[in-house]
This record gives structure tokens, C-alpha cells and sequence, in this order.
């Protein structure tokens, strides 16, 4: 490990920033070094690092980032959700094809997001299984159990990061074709089978996907028991090539989509049958590639969603007091106040259903706040004031 000298990131501010006071968060980032490139491999690090350091300010707003290290300049492109005045590079350390560098980023808090309540309530995200479009691909190493066992790993990355609070529904298989997923969804980009889904598991968001390809590169005799084993000659690759999708359950609608793309190596003999997410297969350099894409997707996924409004659903209404789906273990506190938004059900011009939320103009404040869920009061009945079940609660 060393101190890089001279290394620093400016920011170009795509708005006037507002007068504050900047954060020095320390962040760590990680990327794959391809074909030697050290430069970009550093750069990709980087980027991851200066997501972290924003999400854990708790900020918003859209960036430019350039990157300046002596060796590679190049412009970073980042939705992130605070300002990056700078950022330098503390220390970068190479472990293998691996590369990991520890940057001391400040960031600037905007209104947007920070000033909000939002960003104090962890939202929920409901992991559905990721389908393998080639099952036949599972042979080598009998990973069967990867349409299960991957987005298991996923929500488990996405608790450890503590923006969100994912739960896994591995057995629900969403996407009816998946060589056209997710265009077989509705014209407007919406799943008509999703806000039953995400009602079911009482979460605001869903995270689905598609294993699209994890065949091996290299020409391999799996049946031959005689063939020789030349793990030590040749670079035994494979590929690993994963999209993943976040919906909005209330409405159905995709909110993000994006491809992940690596090649790892299978150092392990062909014949070996050690199943996916096994301790044997994160020490193999393949699993360790699919762990740093799968840690990439989820702060894509806290990224994404972090700023966004906290929703919960109203699950029964009892005089002037209102039980809503998510208490201390989402954040939320005595004397919170919500927005409710009346929920319904309109048909577009192809008679498919879409869920509208329309702001009621009604507050209630919490009186009572258990681990899963909360009581609020109202000014007055809510029979009077027409709240029903299935409205929901919004913070901004």
C-alpha cells in the first residue's frame, strides 16, 4: 500500500451549489484490473469510492467528476446526491488482479435530499430470483442453485450497506420471456403483476434480474475424465453477465436498469461440483468477481435509491388513529408527521390497470411506533376524512 502523491478528483457543478460547509467522508472503492490497466482499473475504484462517500453523506444533487492522477484524465460521469467539491486518493493497494484505494472525498450537502426527511427512513426492497437464460451454462461447477442463491447474496450485500433494508422472495420468477425481458413488461415500462408482488411482501421496491451469461470462455472436456487438467497453463475464464432491474411497487414502473459485465477465472478443476455461493466458490477468482459485482449492484441500488420519497401503506384505520406498515426498524419515530396520498386504480389506453397516488392534503403525526409498524393520529376521524385502507403514507 502507498500514499499517491498529486492524486486529487475535482468537481464541476452542474448547479450553483448553496453555501455550506463540506464533509470529508473516507470511502473505500474496489475495481478489476483488466488487461493490466491500472490507470482505468483506478479510475472505476474511484468512481465506487465517491458513491460511497455520497450516499453516506446523506446528500443530493448530479455531478461532474474529473479525474486527474498523473497517469490517465479522463471525465466521470455520476448521478450522485451531494456536491463533490474534491476527493484525493489516501492509499491504493493491488491484491492480485484487484484493486483497492481508499479516498478521502468532501462532499457538500444540497436541500434536496439532506434538508428532507427521506433520507432518515430505510426503505424496503423486495429481491425476487434472478432466472438463468442458458440453464444449460450451470454445468461447470453445478451452480443450479444460482437463479436463488445469487439475489440471496444480493439483499444480504445491500443489509450490509444499511441504506436499505432488502428482504429476498427468491421463489417468485417475474419475467414470462427472458431473452425480451424487461420489454415484455407493460408499454409504459410497468409490470402488471408487480404491485401485487410488492404488496404481498410489504415492501416499496422491487429488484429483479436476469442471469444472462456465465459460460466458460476456454475449450473445456468436461465427460473426458482422462483430459488433462491444465488449470495452471492457461487462463481458464468465464464469463459473468447479470441485468438488474428496480421497479417502483406502488406503480409498477422501472426505475432503473443496468448490465453488469465481468470476466473471471475458473481456477478450480472442471470436474469439480461445488454449487454457487458455497465457501469453496468465493475462493475461487470467479467467485470473487461475481462478490465485486454484486457489492457494485447494490450501492447502484442505495444510489438509486436513496433520495427517493419513503412510502409505507395505511393497513387499518380505527377512529381518528391510523396503523401504517413500517415502525422502528425503517426509522421512524414518535412525533414523525406523513403526508397521506389516496391510492387509485385508472386504466390507460389499453385498458391495463396503473396505480395513481394523489396527495389528500391530510398530515398525520406518529403516536406509537412499533418494530414493524406505527400508529398516527389525525385531527379528526378518519371515516370523516375518508382515509382507507391501502392509502398510503409519504414522506418527501
Amino acid at each position: 500500500m502507498f500514499t499517491l502523491k498529486r492524486a486529487f478528483i475535482t468537481a464541476l457543478f452542474l448547479i450553483l451549489p448553496v453555501a455550506t460547509f463540506a464533509k470529508s467522508i473516507d470511502a473505500v472503492g474496489e475495481a478489476i484490473i483488466y488487461d493490466n490497466d491500472i490507470a482505468d482499473a483506478r479510475y472505476r475504484a474511484t468512481q465506487q469510492a465517491i458513491k460511497q462517500a455520497v450516499l453516506e453523506s446523506g446528500s443530493r444533487v448530479n455531478v461532474k467528476d474529473e479525474l486527474y492522477n498523473g497517469e490517465v484524465e479522463s471525465n466521470l460521469e455520476i448521478r450522485s446526491s451531494g456536491y463533490v467539491q474534491k476527493a484525493r486518493i489516501l492509499s491504493e493497494e493491488q491484491n492480485g488482479d484487484f484493486l483497492r484505494v481508499i479516498a478521502r472525498v468532501d462532499v457538500t450537502a444540497d436541500s434536496q435530499c439532506s434538508s428532507g426527511p427521506t433520507r432518515y427512513y430505510k426503505k424496503t426492497v423486495g429481491v425476487t430470483g434472478f432466472e438463468l437464460q442458458v440453464p444449460q451454462q450451470a454445468a461447470l461447477g453445478e451452480l443450479s442453485n444460482i437463479p436463488r442463491e445469487l439475489p440471496k447474496k444480493l439483499a444480504d450485500e445491500i443489509n450490509r450497506q444499511g441504506y436499505l433494508k432488502a428482504l429476498t422472495a427468491t421463489n417468485i420468477a417475474i419475467y414470462p420471456d427472458l431473452i425480451n425481458a424487461p420489454s415484455s413488461t407493460n408499454n409504459d415500462g410497468s409490470l402488471t403483476n408487480l404491485t401485487r408482488i410488492s404488496e404481498q411482501l410489504g415492501v416499496q421496491y422491487i429488484i429483479s434480474g436476469v442471469i444472462r451469461d456465465i459460460s466458460e470462455v476456454y475449450l473445456r472436456h468436461p465427460n473426458d475424465k482422462n483430459a488433462k487438467d491444465d488449470s495452471e497453463e492457461i487462463d481458464k475464464e468465464r464469463n459473468f453477465v447479470v441485468d438488474i432491474y428496480i421497479y417502483d411497487g406502488f406503480s409498477g414502473a422501472l426505475l432503473f436498469e443496468h448490465r453488469y459485465n465481468e470476466i473471471g477465472n475458473w481456477d478450480i478443476s472442471d470436474h469439480a461440483r461445488i454449487g454457487f455461493g458455497s465457501a469453496k466458490f468465493w475462493s475461487v477468482h470467479y467467485g470473487k468477481v461475481v462478490q465485486q459485482a454484486l457489492k457494485e449492484s447494490a450501492l447502484d441500488a442505495s444510489e438509486q435509491l436513496r433520495c427517493q420519497p419513503f412510502i409505507a401503506n395505511i393497513f387499518r384505520t380505527e377512529g381518528n388513529r391510523i396503523h401504517i406498515s413500517a415502525g422502528s426498524l425503517a426509522g421512524i419515530k414518535q412525533g414523525d408527521k406523513f403526508n397521506i396520498y389516496r391510492r387509485y386504480e385508472v386504466s390507460n389506453q389499453l385498458q391495463s390497470t396503473q396505480t395513481q397516488l394523489n396527495n389528500a392534503n391530510i398530515s398525520v403525526t406518529i403516536k406509537q411506533v412499533q418494530p414493524n409498524f406505527s400508529v398516527g393520529e389525525l385531527v379528526v376521524d378518519s371515516h370523516i376524512l375518508n382515509v382507507q385502507q391501502q392509502d398510503v403514507v409519504i414522506a418527501w
